[in-house]
């Protein structure tokens, strides 16, 4: 899966065509469409986030 995103060009769509792999692609603008994705913000906000109070960036840094 992979979005829309131009740094993906025809040399990314050729190695996965040679790979002999399945390009899928996920709408504009949906980030929320990539299972991956989701997965792993959530397990980062249910067992990190969800317990501190995040004072700054710097902080939220060193918590991830």
């Amino acid at each position: 899966m992979k979005d829309r995103d131009s740094t993906y060009g025809t040399a990314c769509q050729q190695r996965i065509k040679n790979l002999g792999m399945e390009e899928i692609k996920i709408a504009p603008h949906s980030p929320w469409q990539n299972p991956y994705c989701e997965r792993l913000i959530g397990s980062i906000r249910r067992e990190c986030l969800d317990h501190v109070i995040v004072c700054n960036e710097t902080h939220l840094r060193c918590l991830l």
